[in-house]
């Protein structure tokens, strides 16, 4: 099989998180980035199945969007994922909860509208607290929840958040062959459910790590397109409590959705804006090319309250999370 060289960038080392040399090599059937660390030798990952599809898009100059912070509050969970990002509960008891204190001394140290994740943010019992309170010191900030529903399925809850100053709710609603479990599926339609009733804006979030649990996407975002703004829909990547044994890849998604001749340029390389529903809906995969991702991506906040940017910082927490976990396991033998 033949091998083209295409570009050298950096990425992430796997193992340890290192800034390392890079290098894309497309193939007949594949695109990969191969990763050299001085200290752990190649690894390699495929990131697109579509040659021409991948250059079309790495090629293109992408404007910064406006500023944007992702903040986790807490590491615990209500529900156990497959593919956990934030390896939530691992470090539970080693990573307590920021104080609303600490909070906002960080939330002040940066600018741009808020989502704040987990974990499960809504764990937290001071969430309406925390939201109320990042409104009043800045108004004008969009203050948003990325949750998985279980909470937000009592319209109760979700009138405080709302009371509070809540704008929107990424809400996390995948195909029931992911989430593989009804009860869970059901509480997160009774959180959509309330969503449309109280007029709350939805974020809609899809992971999925087979191209099937796309086809009963559509139709939700149909039926709920008063609230549904916006959707993402993004592939399992390799990040978190579990990695994915097939990798799905944009190309694919876009072509399943059936908008193959009908997409636009996302905010990066390794995405596409389509219309579902009437909505945008940006599909997307995490690729750890920070000499591209770096400039146009989120700020984030990690478990140790440095700043720095989305996708980086959620592979440096995974290794420090998983560092900690290996750390007690020895320390127990």
């Amino acid at each position: 099989m033949s091998t083209e060289a295409y570009r050298e960038t950096v990425s992430l080392c796997p193992h340890c998180g290192a800034d390392s040399p890079a290098r894309y090599e497309v193939r007949a059937d594949a695109v990969r980035l191969l990763i050299d660390c001085p200290a752990h030798g190649v690894s390699s990952e495929a990131v697109e199945s579509d040659p021409a599809f991948f250059r079309a898009g790495y090629e293109r100059d992408y404007r910064p969007p406006v500023a944007h912070l992702v903040f986790p509050l807490t590491y615990r969970c209500n529900v156990a994922c497959r593919y956990c990002y934030t390896l939530s509960n691992v470090g539970s008891g080693r990573l307590p909860d920021r104080s609303l204190k600490r909070i906002m001394a960080l939330f002040g140290a940066t600018t741009g509208n808020v989502t704040l994740i987990g974990g499960e943010p809504t764990v937290r019992d001071d969430l309406p607290q925390i939201v109320r309170a990042m409104k009043a010191a800045a108004p004008g900030r969009r203050i948003s929840v990325a949750s998985n529903g279980q909470k937000l399925a009592d319209p109760a809850y979700l009138g405080s958040l709302q009371d509070a100053g809540l704008d929107f709710v990424f809400l996390s609603v995948n195909d029931i062959a992911y989430e593989d479990s009804d009860t869970t599926l059901a509480r997160k339609l009774a959180a959509l459910e309330n969503c449309n009733r109280a007029g709350m804006p939805v974020w809609l979030q899809r992971t999925v790590d087979s191209l099937d649990q796309l086809d009963s996407l559509s139709p939700l975002v149909e039926r709920y397109g008063r609230v549904v703004f916006k959707t993402t829909v993004r592939a399992v990547k390799s990040y978190g409590a579990q990695y994915p044994a097939v990798q799905v890849h944009v190309s694919d998604m876009i072509r399943r959705l059936g908008r193959e001749d009908a997409f636009d340029w996302g905010t990066m390389p390794f995405n596409r804006v389509i219309r579902l529903g009437g909505r945008p809906a940006k599909v997307c995969s995490w690729v750890n090319d920070v000499r591209r991702t770096d400039p146009l991506d989120s700020a984030y906040i990690l478990s140790n309250d440095e700043i720095t940017q989305f996708h980086r910082g959620m592979k440096l927490d995974e290794l420090m999370l998983k560092g900690m976990a290996l750390a007690e396991a020895r320390a127990v033998t």
